[in-house]
């Protein structure tokens, strides 16, 4: 009942304010959406695409003036600063973690095994908040960006000219996905750049500019990379309610149902 009420306000609310209130920025026809349920890989791929805009390795203070995070106060300053990176360039690549809206025409979808993505939101949630949420209420909870099937299901039976990315393909060959996010936004690049912008936001690498920031204001909550960690956090129980819930994500998604 409560997520019910919680819904009808957001409805009421961007009824009231406009199409466009809680984005926090005004969608362009040149946007292209970088689209996932949250701890699905959207960072990694924000900060690769990042690198090889910039044509260097960044840190992790101000790439957001390349490849902004629409959920991040200063980075929807660094869209509406015209003298920025990010307004330099065509196209421009804006992050969100919104389910779809007609308002979004091009995008890259990343997604990821669904118990891997809760695992890790769980992790970084319960790491990060005083207090605790379970595995269930994150499976079977409606959050603000929905369910996690409806999330995926959402984009996929979109309107949206769209790239499906999975993470395990990302994790197991980055080169190759990086090159197809690149050929869907006829965008090119050498070899050469695509290497350095995927050494450059390798896990081991990501790891230590986090550590190094000690406690910066960052994005970045690098925990593990890698597929099917959930098999240390889901019990049998837990794995049942998640299939009872999130079946026909997982199936859309291309994930083997079990």
């Amino acid at each position: 009942m409560v997520n019910v009420f919680r819904r009808a306000r957001r409805t009421l609310r961007r009824w009231i304010r406009g199409p466009y209130a809680d984005l926090g920025f005004t969608p362009h026809s040149d946007f292209y959406y970088l689209a996932s349920f949250p701890k699905s890989g959207n960072t990694w791929v924000r900060f690769l695409l990042a690198n090889l805009l910039a044509g260097e390795e960044l840190g992790l203070q101000g790439f957001g003036r390349y490849v902004p995070d629409s959920h991040i106060k200063g980075d929807l300053a660094y869209m509406a600063d015209p003298t920025t990176p990010f307004n330099q360039m065509r196209p421009r690549f804006v992050k969100t973690h919104l389910q779809y809206r007609p308002i979004f025409r091009r995008a890259i979808y990343i997604v990821r095994d669904g118990r891997d993505a809760m695992t890790s939101f769980y992790h970084w949630r319960n790491k990060r908040s005083g207090k605790p949420i379970t595995l269930r209420e994150i499976i079977t909870g409606d959050f603000y960006w929905g369910r996690w099937s409806d999330h995926v299901l959402g984009w996929l039976n979109s309107d949206c000219e769209l790239l499906l990315v999975k993470y395990e393909d990302l994790y197991a060959d980055t080169a190759t996905q990086v090159r197809r996010i690149l050929e869907f936004c006829h965008m090119q690049a050498s070899d050469e750049q695509i290497a350095a912008a995927v050494e450059a936001a390798s896990f081991d690498r990501m790891r230590a500019k986090e550590r190094s920031a000690q406690g910066a204001n960052t994005p970045f909550f690098v925990r593990k990379g890698g597929s099917g960690d959930w098999r240390n956090l889901f019990s049998p129980d837990d794995e049942e309610l998640f299939w009872q819930y999130h079946r026909a994500g997982m199936v859309a998604a291309g994930y083997p149902a079990t």
